[in-house]
């Protein structure tokens, strides 16, 4: 078996995939100093490393990276930021963004990527105030990818796992505006085209790529586009059945039941609804149990 060093990894993998030292290294380092990292005569940071791998579109855990200790107590810090914005915990985001800014007195472009994100997610989901939440979601994207307008995919960019939580963040925003749906369709239709295609990182595609098809089941739903609210919704149940995420699984196949109720596809609606509902309760999930039973009520005059 052959023993890579990471520089030759990172070269391999790129030549492999046909991309450019520019189109890797855009907005993380100079090309210059990725070849550098590439040729070994350059020891990257660990959060450099890891976005490099991340703009690849693959696993980032076959590698160490030697760093100090107040390196890897502000990396860890930034890790649990991710990990509160994946769950949506604002309770210890607020707290985990007091942790980063204390450790991050010589921070770099990248952990104030993470921390402009984190606070624009804080504004968003505690205070409501999207017009902060997009300035903060903009400064934390023109970091890494300046040339992006809020609205226009670069279909042409590689694309970190931040920058993908960023601009689906940015698409959220604009589907809290009917007007601005398909805005937020548009940015998520290429995120997943995205995710798709270029990323074969398993744990980086299970952990945002369901919310990405949840949310264009919901949009497509809100569109009257049924039929596509429904591919949305049926492709997201398969790919959690098949990669194990619990988490958006029954969310989906609600979604999928409430599509076929629209489509007039009543008894085989219900059913997935029923299991959703059925699911929601073996997770003891009551607030989910209870707001789905209203919604069928409601919207589809069906009591469970």
């Amino acid at each position: 078996m052959a023993v890579y060093v990471v520089g030759d990894f990172l070269r391999e993998t790129r030549l492999r995939k046909g991309y450019t030292q520019e189109e890797v290294s855009y907005g993380i380092c100079t090309p210059a100093s990725l070849s550098r990292i590439e040729n070994g005569a350059q020891k990257p940071g660990r959060l450099i490393l890891e976005k490099l791998f991340e703009r690849l579109g693959t696993e980032n855990n076959l590698f160490n990276s030697f760093v100090s200790r107040e390196e890897m107590e502000l990396y860890s810090a930034i890790q649990s930021l991710i990990r509160d914005i994946t769950d949506e915990d604002v309770a210890k985001l607020e707290e985990h963004i007091s942790i980063v800014e204390k450790l991050a007195t010589n921070a770099s472009e990248l952990e104030h990527q993470c921390l402009y994100f984190a606070k624009g997610e804080l504004a968003r989901q505690k205070e409501k105030d999207y017009s902060k939440a997009m300035e903060l979601y903009m400064k934390a994207i023109h970091i890494t990818l300046p040339d992006f307008d809020g609205k226009k995919p670069l279909r042409n960019n590689l694309l970190t796992f931040d920058e993908i939580m960023i601009i689906n963040s940015i698409a959220i925003l604009y589907s809290n505006d009917e007007r601005n749906i398909m805005d937020a369709i548009h940015l998520d239709l290429w995120l997943k085209e995205y995710m798709e295609n270029r990323i074969v990182d398993g744990r980086m595609k299970t952990a945002k790529y369901p919310m990405i098809l949840y949310n264009l089941s919901c949009w497509f739903g809100d569109k009257n586009c049924h039929k596509e609210a429904l591919k949305m919704a049926d492709e997201g149940v398969n790919f959690c059945i098949q990669y194990g995420n619990l988490a958006f699984f029954p969310i989906l196949l609600f979604n999928e039941g409430g599509t076929l109720v629209e489509l007039g596809e009543i008894d085989k609606g219900k059913e997935h609804l029923h299991q959703a509902i059925t699911i929601f309760k073996a997770m003891r999930r009551k607030d989910m149990v209870q707001t789905a039973i209203e919604w069928c009520k409601i919207h589809y005059q069906i009591d469970f």
